[in-house]
């Protein structure tokens, strides 16, 4: 990264940059080329040995690692910015290295032995475990941020190998514990990779964990070059990279795409030096007695099909992830943009969108139009219906300021009185059915309402009661913390719940609306003659009314996903937009809607998030699309069945 590191042959170091400036006099430019050391005045000469090669690299607080490599050999010396001295000389390895590279955080070295085996270093020269190729290693270097390596093989190849963080766990318990995949007996331990083991298991008195440090391992193997690599030369701000083979073939690689970009001969012989411009926009090169300068147009290396749609394995990850995670705090950042997660937090949303929406709007409907008294429509329809003129924006603040805490506090009592209610309502109805018809008819249609909301206050009284003593006395006071203690289910405070009441909300109107107009537009004519043949209201609407209405019912409750896969701001503000790929109703999740609305006015304009928030917008019409056309041609299959109504 701009950095020069030279070797005398008297064994004088040196480690600076190459500094040019440009002055206009009279039209005529003058160039001017200087050299500025990045480690004072004097570097320590090289410690005795035959050394065939240096590299260094800078960190971002000034410090310099320079390593020597040869037939001795490798050895590291270290410059300190900040006490402005040089660290003694530390031995790597005495077998002879035939290639070297140092990390940008300097924490750790890679050295290719000339018998083509590939050894990683920490700062202070303990050895690593690497799984690396099976090829003998030719050249090796590490990318931008120092997380990634790229070994060369004597073949032609390109390996990617990343460090995967692992974990001791230790089972105290007198069961077998599994986790990740492996079964640990009771009193053994085992090293796993860290796969999120630490958040899941943490806090559990059988269980003893302890980091150790992560082993490098090939995750990635990339279409490889004629002949054996001879250089790599890593990009200044992605995850790409040139190599040059043997032959003077030089390509043009992506280490998270998996992707070869580029590939052509444009020396006459072996390429014995190699550069790749600051913004990744030109190549320059040197083969035999010519130097060549290439344009680049690669303006976006890291989008495939391959990191929108599928697992990648990203810089500290123990496995491959769906991960969308767009923008970082420095260049060295690894743009995750996998449209999965996204996908799955819209299809959630909707979900529990539909679980509270559905059965509450289509039961209205239905006894709203076929078995409720004749003054209820004027009142609760319109009523219904205003519900839809409350703007999105109010609905996700109330949910996301008032709801969510509130749910937090009175969790154990939302999930059982969400339990209990069916059953007073059903408790309810059977009470009524179960009095004289005398008095029913006496007390006149609509007084099953006053005795279901009767019953339905008496349970939520009681439930309020009793909710709170018994949660001290089973979840110890804190139902939360229980679940995330015993079952791992960590509560967030905007969640899946506060988003299903929310958007559930605002999309009852929508199939409230046109599922009563769609029972009511059933002929009076069938429903009399099924209640002259003796059928109760209940059994008519059940196997006369809701299959003849069936084609509208369908359309309101596509119309109504629809509006809830569209639906931007309640998701944006109640959902707390974290893209996860999980089920549980006690996390959040970030929508397709969400993710545009939140990061297109950040987004460089022309740039890969940009584009890839274009094909988000794409990709949710689509879905949209598909809704709505599966909504008319079932209709059109359920009109043609049952009759047009």
């Amino acid at each position: 990264h701009g950095l020069v590191s030279v070797l005398a042959a008297d064994g004088r170091l040196a480690v600076g940059e190459v500094r040019t400036r440009d002055r206009w006099r009279e039209d005529r430019r003058s160039v001017t080329v200087r050299w500025r050391s990045a480690t004072g005045e004097e570097a320590p000469p090289a410690p005795p040995g035959l050394w065939r090669g240096i590299t260094a690299n800078r960190d971002e607080d000034g410090d310099v690692t320079v390593a020597l490599w040869g037939p001795s050999g490798a050895v590291t010396l270290r410059y300190l910015a900040d006490d402005e001295a040089w660290e003694a000389p530390l031995p790597i390895t005495h077998e002879p290295v035939a290639a070297a590279a140092v990390a940008q955080d300097l924490e750790h070295l890679a050295v290719a032995g000339e018998d083509g085996t590939l050894r990683v270093f920490t700062a202070g020269g303990r050895a690593l475990t690497v799984h690396g190729p099976a090829e003998p290693v030719t050249a090796v270097r590490f990318l931008i941020g120092g997380g990634s390596l790229v070994a060369g093989t004597a073949r032609g190849h390109l390996a990617v190998l990343l460090f995967v963080p692992r974990i001791r766990v230790l089972n105290r318990g007198r069961r077998p514990l599994r986790v990740a995949g492996a079964t640990v007996a009771p009193g053994a331990s085992a090293v796993l990779p860290d796969d999120e083991i630490g958040s899941r298991l943490a806090g559990r008195e059988d269980v003893a964990l302890a980091q150790v440090p992560p082993s490098l391992e090939v995750v990635r193997t990339l279409p490889g070059l004629p002949g054996g690599v001879q250089r790599i030369v890593p990009s200044h701000r992605r995850r790409g990279f040139l190599a040059a083979s043997a032959d003077g073939t030089v390509g043009l690689f992506h280490a998270t795409s998996g992707r070869r970009l580029l590939e052509g001969r444009w020396g006459e012989g072996p390429v014995t030096a190699l550069a790749l411009a600051p913004r990744g926009d030109g190549v320059l090169l040197a083969s035999g007695e010519r130097v060549i300068d290439r344009p680049l147009d690669n303006p976006h290396p890291e989008v495939s099909l391959r990191t929108l749609f599928l697992p990648v394995h990203y810089e500290g990850y123990a496995r491959p992830r769906l991960v969308w995670q767009s923008t970082g705090g420095s260049d060295a950042f690894e743009p995750k943009l996998s449209l999965v997660p996204l996908v799955f937090g819209t299809l959630k949303a909707t979900l529990y969108a539909m679980l509270v929406s559905v059965p509450l709007a289509l039961l209205a409907a239905l006894y709203v139009a076929q078995l409720g008294p004749s003054w209820l429509k004027p009142v609760l329809k319109p009523a219904v219906e205003l519900m839809a003129a409350v703007p999105s924006v109010v609905v996700g603040f109330l949910a996301a300021l008032w709801l969510a805490p509130r749910l937090e506090r009175g969790l154990f009592l939302g999930l059982v009185g969400t339990a209990v209610l069916p059953l007073a309502v059903a408790v309810a109805l059977l009470l009524w059915r179960s009095l004289p018809v005398k008095l029913a008819r006496r007390l006149g249609p609509g007084s099953e309402l006053v005795l279901v909301g009767l019953s339905c206050l008496l349970v939520v009284g009681a439930v309020a009661l009793v909710a709170g003593p018994l949660e001290r006395a089973l979840f110890a006071g804190d139902f939360p913390r229980w679940l995330f203690t015993h079952w791992g289910l960590r509560y967030d405070q905007r969640n899946a719940l506060v988003v299903g009441l929310a958007l559930g909300f605002a999309v009852i109107p929508v199939i409230f609306t046109i599922a009563e107009d769609a029972f009511s537009a059933v002929p009076a004519s069938l429903v009399n003659a099924s209640r002259a043949l003796g059928a109760t209201s209940w059994q008519t609407a059940r196997h006369l009314v809701v299959p003849a209405a069936s084609a509208g019912v369908f359309a309101a409750v596509i119309l109504g996903l629809g509006r809830a896969v569209g639906e931007t701001m309640i998701v944006l503000m109640a959902a707390g937009n974290t893209p996860l790929l999980d089920l549980s109703p006690f996390n959040g999740m970030r929508t397709m809607s969400a993710a545009i609305a939140v990061e297109i006015p950040e987004a460089p304009v022309g740039g890969s998030l940009y584009r890839v928030l274009f094909l988000t917008g794409f990709l949710l019409f689509v879905f949209t699309l598909v809704l709505t056309t599966l909504a008319d041609l079932v209709g059109a299959r359920l009109r043609k069945r049952y009759g047009r109504f």
